[in-house]
């Protein structure tokens, strides 16, 4: 498979298991409780009751965004901090809201927050203050914002998604420069060398004299390929018969004579070449400038 295919299908994987954890992040709401919306007017409906008002209206409840709601009402309202607090936290503890969530409440002219307060769970962590005093009359909303439920699994699928990418890249990239190492070496044994006016290609075992093609066996190709990488040295017999037979398990004395015998022909339209037998020594292929 080739290396952007890899990669594109890692993509595809990885989207496919975030995306619907990343759409649960966003759209997630705890209205999507019909008790907790009821829960929301009931809050207003107490507030209003603390203030000694029973004909005027809680308004719907607005969803601003995720886990935040807006309680807003009819008729303009005071109320004391002590008793908006324990209305909240009453009714909060017996619904299947976050019990981590902050409360703001805001004039309706000018969106001034003129009281606020937060409520964590761990209670120790509470942000209580300006209690004991009464807000006046005027045209409140109340904002209740939850802490999302899913934001620590979210935060967590995120690293482990980010995790998963990063590992992913990295074998990516180890499997691309190991291509990369592959086709350098396959380009280095496929790389023409020159031998006088012949072209050696090695990888194909061929020759090639002008527009001439000449086919070499096997074995005839790696012989030529250690003579001419060390060119006017001598390469002796031991060396040559193993590293063309005798690595595969077979020791032959005279089929090398028979091979550079061989080679000798095929090279012969070069005068400048020769593949010199240096007795009892081993095999030179001579190159004359």
């Amino acid at each position: 498979m080739k290396q952007k295919h890899i990669y594109t299908l890692f993509l595809i994987v990885l989207a496919i298991f975030t995306l619907p954890f990343c759409y649960s992040y966003l759209t997630e709401s705890a209205i999507d409780d019909p008790k907790n919306e009821i829960l929301l007017r009931k809050i207003g409906h107490e507030v209003l009751i603390s203030f000694n008002d029973k004909t005027s209206k809680v308004l719907p409840i607005k969803v601003i965004f995720k886990n935040e709601f807006q309680i807003s009402f009819e008729n303009k309202f005071a109320f004391a901090p002590d008793s908006l607090i324990n209305i909240v936290k009453n009714n909060i503890s017996k619904s299947t809201f976050p019990k981590e969530y902050s409360v703001s409440v805001q004039k309706c002219s000018n969106e001034a927050i003129v009281y606020g307060f937060h409520i964590d769970a761990d209670s120790s962590k509470n942000v209580i203050a300006c209690v004991g005093r009464k807000m006046p009359l005027d045209c409140y909303v109340i904002t209740l914002k939850f802490a999302s439920k899913s934001n620590n699994l979210f935060n967590k699928y995120t690293l482990f998604a980010i995790f998963i990418l990063a590992v992913s890249l990295f074998f990516l990239m180890r499997f691309r420069n190991t291509k990369s190492k592959k086709e350098t070496i396959i380009a280095d044994e496929e790389s023409i060398i020159a031998i006088g006016k012949y072209s050696f290609y090695f990888q194909k075992n061929q020759l090639q004299f002008e527009n001439e093609q000449i086919s070499l066996t096997p074995k005839e190709s790696k012989l030529l390929h250690i003579l001419s990488t060390s060119p006017n040295e001598i390469i002796d017999r031991n060396t040559l018969q193993k590293e063309i037979w005798e690595n595969e398990g077979v020791i032959v004395t005279r089929s090398l004579d028979m091979f550079i015998s061989k080679l000798r022909k095929k090279l012969d339209k070069d005068s400048s070449i020769n593949i010199v037998n240096i007795h009892s020594v081993g095999y030179k292929l001579e190159i004359k400038n």
